[in-house]
């Protein structure tokens, strides 16, 4: 991203003066209290010597106030802005013989941006650039978080088409690249766990589907400004998962009108040939010929009343068609997103998102079985924070309704779901000094579900939870991460019996930090997680069992990452994870019907205990985008091997006879991309993106072999045109599976049930001002 330099630099005696003032104001600041929930840092270079420059003052300006906080770069360019509260900022870079720079960001509340910035000399140059993330090593934290910044997965091919999914780019489809991820044909798995334990949040609240476990708000792309993918260390504000979670932010706010408008196009006839499958049942992703398949919109965003209150909008519809031999299968959706903000003053903000998402998909099996299945979607959501006591405490408060209907249509007649899902959550946080510093934070989280299938009686699901956790500094080196969760399921199916159970969850993290840098942490976690029951296992004739325990697993992490350079790092993980409570279904033999059980307890005590371990070490090289080029490789050396493969399919959850190699158990897991862009003139640029993902195959089920590897290659190319007044025009085409590998993915008695994906092209087109 490029920003461009301000106007005619100021007359260097004036510009002295006020770098003075500024920088004794700075010297008295130090020492005063630091919170390292949010914060501003980076480094600032000679854009022409590339050497660090000393003694820059840097501002940060809270927009709706005109708050200033101030730091001063060391000898080696680094400077540090703690103990920011969430908000728009204008960031300011200012000293003598450089001509002065400033730009537009937003703090999110719990993160922490880099900004690094090349600054011109007095005399005219060429284009400033800017790049922003997370830290390069988080040295506060033991939990396993990979952010994805949307500026920078655009340059690389990611959200293949998938035209038995739908043709929405979403989000957490970003995932892929995360390292501990495989995809399964139920969906990802996060170290070793099932898709259905996964979590999934927008804005810090669940979209999950308490029914089957899986995302109801797959979200665009182009409606989230990052993501944000935990796989392990997950602190106590974190609960009702044994898998992984993906928390997905919307588009920050901004004092200036912006937007886009957009559409990418998969056409059928550019789909490279793929294989038919010839086991007995057929993957349906594994037959059928694409049509056309691809989403367009538009966004726009900005303010109302500048400084006050802001608003953003987009809309992104999605259409694909597949045929096949008997039949065709169509499928439509549209997602909305809506979302005032409003200043009540600097320290206290309220906002009000409303999304919605309807979809139809439809098909013909034959002549004679015609089918759909029509679902809507709304999620509302009304936020409040603030800070009081002077920014050492800050308080979040939200409430949302998640309301979730689908009616599927068939020759043997219609059937339905409708379920609404009140949530309210409030959380507190609390800096202070004493034996260094604490982060105090403590959260209450109520949840209470209505379910009513068309054939079937109600269901309803309560859940409390509540926390607290410390994140105690002790010094520059170490940091001590640690609490206590609570959670409970009150479960009411009515005739089908009720349930109610309580668990506590300690967690306990530690990081080193040798050189009391920030430039490299050791780190060590370990957990207890629980998750709930699925309202899906709840069908008719399905009772629970007396004394039922969620889905509940532990968890040990450590690792080691290392800062290489301002723009690069590398990382070594292990994680072990290990089921301690699994769901199954049984045959009730004295009051007919089945049955929810824990395998191994109560009335499935002459089942064998659920086991489920998952062993890995991955290791990641990687660099972030600077200078016109990002790279990233990651490795995973894995096992996972047990008796349990999930409370879903034809076994009901009930472990296998004996412990095996599992079916996601993938032992070595090689993912890559890079891209570089080059600048053409001052107004084209080019941008070559390539991605590779590698994976060792399955096990099968006959003997000890495995299917094939699996090998995928995907590249991407477009052209960046931007004008004098910064708007931006990009020409874009994404090649997935280039070399159309056609390994097999699943089989059944050693007939192949799935190939690869064939090769696929998108074409896209964007226009931003």
């Amino acid at each position: 991203m490029l920003f461009r330099r301000g106007d005619n630099a100021r007359m260097v005696g004036e510009k002295a003066l006020r770098i003075v003032g500024v920088a004794l104001a700075a010297l008295l600041t130090v020492g005063a209290a630091e919170n390292p929930r949010s914060a501003i840092l980076g480094t600032v270079i000679d854009a022409q010597s590339r050497q660090p420059v000393a003694e820059v003052v840097v501002t940060a300006s809270l927009s709706a106030q005109g708050d200033e906080r101030i730091a001063v770069t060391q000898s080696d360019g680094r400077y540090r802005i703690p103990d920011l509260p969430p908000g728009d900022y204008t960031l300011r870079f200012e000293r003598e013989l450089f001509e002065p720079y400033s730009l537009p960001l937003s703090v999110s509340e719990g993160r922490a941006l880099r900004v690094n910035v090349e600054l011109q000399p007095t005399e005219p140059g060429e284009a400033v650039g800017l790049f922003c993330e997370g830290p390069t090593v988080d040295t506060g934290s033991s939990t396993l978080r990979f952010i994805q910044w949307r500026e920078d997965v655009s340059r690389v091919p990611v959200s293949r088409p998938t035209k038995w999914a739908g043709a929405m780019r979403t989000s957490d489809s970003l995932a892929e690249w995360v390292p501990g991820t495989v995809d399964s044909v139920d969906g990802r798995s996060f170290s070793g766990a099932t898709p259905f334990e996964n979590e999934y949040l927008l804005d810090g609240l669940s979209t999950r589907d308490p029914t089957t476990g899986r995302n109801l708000l797959p979200l665009s792309q182009e409606l989230v400004s990052d993501i944000s993918v935990l796989t392990g260390g997950y602190m106590p504000e974190y609960g009702r998962t044994t898998g992984g979670i993906i928390d997905l932010k919307p588009v920050v706010i901004s004092n200036e009108l912006h937007g886009e408008v957009f559409a990418n196009w998969a056409p059928g006839a550019m789909e490279g040939a793929s294989s038919p499958a010839t086991g007995p049942r057929p993957a349906v992703s594994s037959n059928g010929a694409l049509r056309h398949l691809g989403d367009f919109g538009g966004t726009l965003g900005g303010p109302l009343r500048k400084d006050q209150l802001w608003f953003f909008a987009g809309i992104v519809p999605a259409l694909s068609r597949v045929e096949q031999d008997a039949g065709f299968m169509d499928q439509r959706s549209i997602q909305a997103l809506a979302r005032l903000t409003y200043a009540i003053n600097h320290r206290h903000w309220t906002s009000l998102t409303v999304v919605t998402a309807p979809a139809l998909m439809r098909g013909m099996d034959g002549a004679q079985a015609p089918w759909e299945v029509d679902s809507d979607t709304v999620m509302t959501v009304l936020a409040y924070n603030a800070m009081v006591l002077d920014g050492r405490v800050t308080l979040d408060a939200k409430a949302s309704w998640l309301g979730h209907d689908v009616t599927r249509l068939s020759p043997v007649g219609p059937a339905g779901v409708d379920t609404d899902r009140f949530q309210a959550k409030t959380q507190a946080s609390y800096w202070l000094k004493g034996l260094g510093h604490h982060v105090l934070a403590t959260g209450l989280e109520l949840e209470h579900v209505v379910q009513g299938p068309s054939q079937a009686a109600g269901i309803t699901s309560s859940l409390l939870s509540g926390f607290v956790q410390d994140r105690w500094t002790l010094n520059d080196r170490l940091t001590l991460n640690g609490g206590l969760r609570y959670d409970a399921q009150f479960l009411d199916a009515d005739e089908r019996g009720n349930m109610t159970h309580h668990q506590l969850s300690p967690r306990v993290g530690l990081v080193f930090d040798p050189g009391g840098n920030g430039r490299m942490k050791l780190f060590a976690h370990a957990a207890k997680y629980q998750g709930m029951v699925p309202l899906g296992l709840l069908t008719p004739n399905v009772r629970i069992a007396s004394r039922l325990a969620p889905t509940s697993s532990s968890e040990f992490v450590a690792g080691a990452e290392h800062e290489l350079s301002l723009f690069a790092k590398a990382g070594v993980t292990y994680t072990r994870r290990r089921l301690d409570d699994a769901l199954a279904t049984i045959v009730d033999d004295g009051a007919g019907g089945s049955l929810i059980v824990n395998p191994g307890a109560g009335p499935a005590a002459n089942l064998p205990k659920a086991t489920r371990t998952y062993d890995a070490v991955s290791v990641e090289l990687g660099r972030s985008f600077w200078d016109g080029w990002q790279a990233q490789l990651r490795y995973t050396w894995s096992r996972l091997h047990g008796n349990y493969t999930g409370p879903f399919g034809a076994e009901g959850g009930r472990p296998l006879s004996q412990s095996r190699l599992l079916g996601a158990d993938r032992p070595h897991v090689f993912k890559a991309f890079a891209s570089k862009e080059f600048t053409l003139t001052r107004k084209l640029t080019l941008n070559a993106g390539l991605a590779y993902l590698g994976a060792t195959g399955t096990p099968r089920e006959a003997d000890s072999t495995r299917t094939p590897w699996v090998h995928t290659i995907d590249a991407q190319l477009s052209a960046r045109y931007g004008t004098a007044d910064q708007h931006l025009v990009t020409l874009s085409i994404d090649a997935f599976n280039v070399l159309n590998a056609q390994a097999v993915l699943r089989e059944e008695t050693l007939r192949p049930l799935q190939y690869q994906a064939p090769r696929q092209l998108r074409l896209g087109v964007r226009y931003a001002f």
